[in-house]
């Protein structure tokens, strides 16, 4: 069994990885169905990774302390939803994963059904689509995209490498 994870000992090390890996064996991305086991095992192996650095503290971008608290079914449908997404095949638009959030920004006009039949709703303040897995128990937060990115961290899936978030 190849050790895809090796040498991430952070959060944000593994999710990088699995962004690589997945960009590179996922069979919706390939269009190689072959590459399905090794896919399946990436899986397995991500949720090992993440697993172990359960409870590991972390200063985020706004240089506070925070805790990652591995969820397997949370983690997973986020998977999913990204996924979901990228088969859209979207062109100008940005899918962000921000803290547990995904965020869909840009031109995304012409993919309002699909995106609502995915399970995505309209955030006027924020300009963007926006999907949360579970109820949402907060409160509204007066933070710009922008500033939750800082607070929470970034990742940004499909054509773009960049991460930066307009404020």
């Amino acid at each position: 069994m190849n050790n895809w994870f090796a040498g991430c000992a952070s959060v944000a090390a593994i999710k990088s990885r699995y962004r690589e890996l997945a960009k590179r064996y996922h069979p919706d991305v390939t269009h190689d169905k072959s590459t399905t086991p090794v896919m399946q095992e990436i899986n397995a192996a991500y949720h090992s990774a993440l697993e172990s650095v359960d409870g590991q503290s972390y200063r985020g971008d706004d240089q506070q302390e925070h805790t990652y608290h591995y969820n397997s079914s949370v983690e997973q449908a986020i998977m999913d939803k990204i996924v979901e997404l990228l088969k859209l095949h979207m062109p100008d638009v940005r899918i962000l994963l921000v803290g547990t959030w995904v965020w869909v920004l840009g031109d995304t006009r012409p993919h309002k059904e699909a995106l609502k039949a995915l399970g995505l709703w309209w955030n006027g303040r924020r300009e963007a689509w926006s999907y949360h897995v579970g109820p949402w128990r907060g409160r509204a937060s007066s933070a710009s995209l922008a500033g939750l990115a800082t607070t929470y961290g970034v990742a940004e899936f499909g054509q773009r490498e960049d991460a930066t978030v307009a404020a």
